[in-house]
């Protein structure tokens, strides 16, 4: 093989001192002299390494408490310089330069700092100033230098030394992408915290790191391919899947829009998503009751769908679940005789997330790509209570109704535009979702809630209607009427709102305003 890099002297300056010392053992063998610094060299040559202090290469000691140790010309000069360059040659030899054609550098645990501690001198003290020095200049140099910065890229290093006598330019080149990909992760984390902690202004740049943790079986499509990605230190998914198949593309969007529903409710709830819409929710006194009254208002939607409960799954709703067909089932717990039941279907996905307000609370910003540039925006929080109703018609909703509202507004929000949830006793029975015009949502969402009840309107009537924005034309209100709907909630803001309102009260239904719409495309 062509462009072989042989080694003969190679600096090491490592704070994760994993496999290091098997490492430096091997290199040994192979007749490649050692330098390294501080803890680093005390290390090696505790464990019988033949290895020499940066000292001996600088002439100089370390100072500032460690700070200078590396930042050198005898070092840098040893990375950077290109023996094939004839003008780098001439230096090298004119100051006394040794080359360097390997470099092995990790950086001190600047995340794991910020996460354990909220000193702020001690978070400075761990920002790495000579390491990413170091691996810029020998990714740079990758022509005659190799870096490492993975402890998993060791064993590559030794198996070319050993097979060609030297590492191959091909190797040497995907090193150097790795190298820089870390120090721009690295400085991404301590800009983002420094923004944090010192400056109050919204930023102008926004960078955004993932590392690869799986490759999905596919996208939406069997055609497209998909992967997830993690975005902290230990690439920690926000789930536990405890049973069942790995999860899939679509599974996991859905998933994304279960949790955010379900972290609007406190009292025992189940939303059932299908296809990245709420086929149904229900809020109860208990999680039994909460499945139930979500299945029978939807049941044709729940067949393979994905199901969020914020409670735990017990024995007895383990055992009605596993008579359905679904994918997904989550909780926050499950009892031990839960899973038991649930093992029995060696296909059916078992997710635990302990703390869906939590991670929900952390979800602060949502993100779309588009060619060349990407959209931002702060995700929808907002809350409807009581006290931001506005009651605009001549009838006034009652106690039951209001509460009613609120829930179908809370399911709303994280249905489709144009959104209307019909719903009745905290448990949604009509779903228009994604139609081009309001009226075709409400028109569907009736169709439904008639399903639900099979066509019996005495069980639709006191139900109520949320929208997600508002009704341009009274067309709507006359619809909610013709299906016993008793009171509607919208943001209001039309310039016919006063039509609306009058037909309203020609209908003697009560509405409520919110004062906010919360499309969701």
């Amino acid at each position: 093989m062509k462009n072989i890099l042989k080694v003969n002297k190679c600096l090491i300056s490592v704070s994760d001192k994993t496999q290091i010392v098997n490492f430096a053992e091997n290199l040994n063998r192979e007749n490649v002299k050692i330098i390294s610094t501080g803890n680093t060299f005390n290390k090696l040559l505790e464990k019988g390494i033949k290895v020499k202090k940066v000292e001996s290469v600088t002439k100089f000691p370390e100072i500032l408490q460690g700070r200078v140790k590396t930042l050198h010309p005898k070092i840098f000069g040893g990375i950077l310089g290109d023996p094939n360059n004839s003008s780098h040659k001439k230096d090298m030899n004119q100051h006394n330069l040794s080359k360097f054609e390997l470099v092995i550098v990790n950086l001190y645990p600047f995340e794991s700092t910020i996460e354990q501690t909220k000193n702020i001198n001690t978070c400075i003290e761990n920002i790495d100033i000579g390491g990413p020095s170091l691996i810029r200049a020998a990714a740079k140099n990758f022509l005659s230098t190799a870096i490492v910065v993975d402890v998993n890229d060791y064993n590559k290093i030794l198996n070319e030394i050993k097979k060609y006598g030297g590492i191959s330019l091909p190797l040497r080149k995907i090193l150097a992408v790795k190298a820089f990909k870390t120090t721009m992760k690295y400085d991404s984390i301590i800009t983002n915290w420094m923004q944090d902690n010192f400056d109050s202004t919204e930023s102008e740049d926004l960078t955004l790191l993932g590392k690869k943790i799986s490759t999905l079986r596919y996208g939406e499509n069997p055609h497209q391919r998909a992967s997830i990605y993690g975005l902290t230190k230990n690439n920690d998914l926000f789930y536990e899947k405890l049973n069942g198949k790995e999860l899939s593309y679509n599974n996991l969007n859905d998933l994304k829009l279960g949790i955010k529903l379900s972290a609007e409710f406190i009292d025992p709830s189940c939303v059932i998503i299908k296809h990245a819409i709420p086929s149904s929710v229900a809020e109860a006194g208990d999680i039994f009751s909460a499945w139930k009254k979500a299945f029978n208002a939807d049941s044709l939607s729940a067949f393979g769908g994905v199901v969020i409960f914020n409670k735990t799954v017990d024995e007895k709703l383990a055992k009605t679940l596993i008579n359905v067909f679904l994918e997904l089932i989550v909780a926050p717990n499950f009892t031990k005789k839960a899973l038991n039941i649930f093992s029995k279907k060696k296909n059916l996905r078992i997710i635990k997330i302990r703390n869906i307000k939590k991670i929900i609370k952390n979800y602060k910003q949502e993100f779309s790509l588009l060619p060349n540039c990407m959209l931002v925006q702060d995700v929808d929080n907002q809350k409807v209570t009581v006290k931001n109703l506005k009651i605009v018609s001549k009838r006034k909703p009652s106690k039951r109704e209001v509460e009613d509202l609120i829930f179908a507004f809370r399911v709303v929000k994280y249905v489709r535009s144009n959104a209307i949830v019909i719903a009745k006793n905290k448990t949604t029975i009509g779903i228009g979702s994604g139609n081009t015009s309001r009226v075709d949502s409400v028109q569907f969402a009736i169709i439904k809630a008639r399903r639900a009840f099979k066509g019996n309107k005495k069980n639709l009537s006191g139900s109520v209607l949320a929208s997600d924005a508002f009704f341009p034309f009274s067309d709507s209100i006359k619809l909610a009427r013709s299906a016993n709907i008793s009171s509607i909630i919208q943001p209001g803001g039309s310039i016919n709102d006063r039509k609306v309102i009058e037909s309203t009260n020609k209908e003697k239904i009560s509405m409520v305003f919110t004062g906010k719409r919360c499309f969701s495309h």
